[in-house]
């Protein structure tokens, strides 16, 4: 009956496909996918900047209108039969142009919470509230995705099912708990979910971070914050097909879909390519099944608790922010190839592989909602002359302010095979010491050159957290700023430890530490330490806009 059903739906929108909906497909452009931009979102390679010496923000949450008169309508029972429903069958009667009906006689089953609808088209009014586990009959099929209930109102096909509920999962309105969570259903586990296997994790939504406090959420429109909600709670239940509101052009589909996949990191099935636009819908894609979601998020919640032991081991943001940046740098390998699992959570705190900047961004955001720490993703360029996104960092709240975090860059490619390389550079730093390596901030340029502000970032002008302020490595007297480069140098030759970096308050006195005869003397003085040091270099090209003073120390 199944198959039946999803024929008659099938063959009803391809059929509207092929007779109307030509300008819907212009108008989005095909909707290109966003695979290119997501590619490119990888770290700037700081190989080229090697030298050796021997040659923010409201929180309030808009309610749009559609979400007011849902919950109106909760208070009513599924046996009332009100003169509103009389008026939602007339009103779709009369609407009845706006899409075709072929009858059909079935029973279903509804599979998730929803409202019935006045019309077959999203965005249309809401009627009643249906819960999981609902017997409904249907009288017809439409070309837009909807069934036609007995009573004149529609429901998607997304939320049904002709499978009948079992004695131990049907969900019954008086005794089941419904609960909200992140502003998601969620069904009790108790009675409606089936447990994970040993060694898994459920995937249910119960996030710390409600997608509707995020940042970026709330520069979106009411009709944008409906699809952002859309979109993450087809992700929980794995949907393939998702109503859209309606009024919605491509930039907006492009954007909000954006705007999830860089800033909801625990929904790291996602598919990093756009989804398509079929009518009053959108074909959702995935990278991986629930299951192997399962076991994924399993592994991912063994290493976030140990990560979270340390980080709650400390008062202050800044130490806690500093536990998170050292355990994914440390933990990960960077490779600007990386694509796929490379760019998520997976690879990040889940340890499977390598990861690529967005990888970074997400991990670090990830962690952060556990930590209970404000933080968003930001996509932008990296200093080149790339119009197109070509890397991602993130933008925390510390104490007293924005500011920016780069976790991609304090684990670069040029580390010379020590998966400890570890630099602070951009760690809490600030928009004015980065107006030369992140650019473009949070915008996006599709495959059609079209230019999408994703959302404006909140500006970072505190000093007071970034790092070498923080702990007390900065100097402005020459004398000084020297001695402290000599003594990190024994200390990091005696850890085995690569970097060694301080911060000065002017731009002739970070020249005066880079020039040859000094970092001869460093390098004579770091071999004198040990005859395992090869050799130092100076790292220039990224440290001159934040006047940070880092040479390299390289082993035999």
């Amino acid at each position: 009956m199944k198959k039946k059903l999803s024929f008659v739906l099938a063959f009803l929108m391809a059929a509207s496909i092929m007779a109307g909906c030509k300008k819907t497909e212009e108008n989005t452009d095909g909707l290109p996918d966003l695979t290119t931009p997501a590619v490119s979102l990888t770290q700037m390679s700081t190989t080229a900047s090697e030298e050796t010496t021997t040659t923010t923000e409201t929180t309030t949450e808009e309610t749009t209108t559609e979400e007011t008169e849902e919950s109106e309508t909760e208070t009513t029972t599924g046996s009332e039969t009100t003169s509103a429903t009389t008026a939602t069958a007339a009103s779709a009667t009369a609407a009845a142009k706006e899409w075709n009906e072929t009858e059909i006689s079935e029973t279903l089953y509804i599979k998730t919470s929803c409202y019935s609808r006045t019309k077959a088209i999203v965005g249309s009014d809401s009627v009643k509230k249906y819960s999981v586990g609902t017997r409904i009959e249907v009288v017809a099929a439409t070309d837009t995705g909807y069934y036609k209930l007995a009573d004149g109102t529609f429901i998607h096909s997304d939320y049904v099912t002709d499978e009948a509920p079992s004695a131990t999962t049907t969900k019954k309105p008086t005794t089941t708990k419904v609960t909200e969570d992140d502003g998601l259903i969620i069904e009790d586990p108790d009675t409606t979910t089936k447990k994970p296997s040993s060694g898994t994790a459920s995937i249910d939504g119960k996030h710390p971070k409600s997608f509707k406090d995020r940042y970026p959420y709330q520069q979106l429109s009411s009709k944008e914050k409906e699809l952002y909600q859309v979109i993450v709670e087809a992700a929980y239940e794995f949907n393939d097909m998702v109503s859209m509101p309606q009024g919605l052009d491509s930039d907006q589909i492009y954007r909000v879909y954006s705007m999830v996949y860089d800033n909801e990191p625990q929904l790291f099935w996602l598919s990093r390519s756009m989804p398509t636009a079929l009518g009053g819908s959108l074909l959702m894609d995935y990278s991986h099944t629930k299951s192997e979601c399962e076991s994924y998020q399993a592994v991912i919640d063994k290493n976030r608790k140990e990560i979270m032991k340390s980080v709650n081991g400390y008062s202050s943001t800044i130490s806690k922010l500093k536990v998170i940046y050292d355990w994914i740098v440390l933990n990960n390998t960077c490779d600007v190839t990386a694509g796929g699992d490379g760019s998520t959570i997976i690879n990040g705190i889940g340890g499977y592989g390598v990861i690529q900047c967005q990888g970074y961004a997400k991990s670090f955001l990830y962690l952060c909602d556990y930590a209970g720490i404000e933080c968003m993703t930001v996509p932008g360029i990296n200093g080149t002359s790339d119009e197109r996104p070509s890397h991602a960092w993130n933008i925390v709240y510390c104490d007293n302010g924005y500011y920016i975090i780069d976790s991609t860059w304090g684990d670069p490619i040029t580390s010379y095979g020590n998966k400890n390389y570890l630099r602070y550079t951009f760690f809490l730093t600030n928009d004015e010491l980065t107006t030369g390596t992140h650019l473009n901030k949070a915008t996006m340029t599709r495959n059609n050159g079209t230019v999408v502000k994703i959302y404006d970032p909140p500006a970072c002008t505190k000093t007071s957290c970034y790092y070498f302020k923080a702990y007390n490595k900065e100097y402005s007297d020459f004398k000084t700023a020297k001695q402290a480069i000599l003594d990190d140098i024994a200390k990091a030759v005696k850890e085995k430890r690569n970097v060694v970096e301080i911060r000065v308050t002017s731009h002739d006195l970070w020249e005066q530490l880079f020039t040859t005869d000094i970092a001869v003397e460093f390098q004579k003085y770091a071999k004198e330490q040990s005859s395992s040091v090869s050799k130092i270099n100076r790292q220039r090209a990224i440290t001159e806009g934040s006047l940070v003073v880092q040479y390299d120390i390289v082993y035999n």
